[in-house]
């Protein structure tokens, strides 16, 4: 079997146990019901099943291995003089607030 089966019953296992008394608290479910008994076994099966399912691990050799992806150019580019010059200077007053009113 491909995968991963403990993982996938131990995690089953752990939703079947816990849907039961969330079941049972939302009142969707009673108490004495069966069915938090077996949701559970339920949840080891359904873990079985999606451990065989999915696709964990390797890739197959039966797949095309993906194409590279074209590189990005991550140079930083470089910075122009024309910015600095059009930044204008605070209005005057703007630094002088009184900071102890607020």
């Amino acid at each position: 079997m491909k995968g991963r089966p403990i993982l996938g019953v131990v995690a089953g296992f752990l939703f079947g146990l816990l849907l039961g008394p969330t079941l049972w608290l939302w009142g969707i479910i009673e108490l004495a019901s069966p069915l938090i008994w077996i949701l559970p076994l339920v949840g080891i099966v359904f873990g079985l099943v999606m451990a065989a399912w999915a696709p964990f691990g390797k890739p197959s050799t039966d797949e095309p291995a993906p194409a590279d992806e074209p590189t990005v150019d991550a140079a930083v580019p470089e910075q122009s003089d024309a910015i600095s010059e059009t930044v204008s200077e605070p209005p005057p007053g703007a630094d002088s607030r009184d900071e102890s009113s607020s």
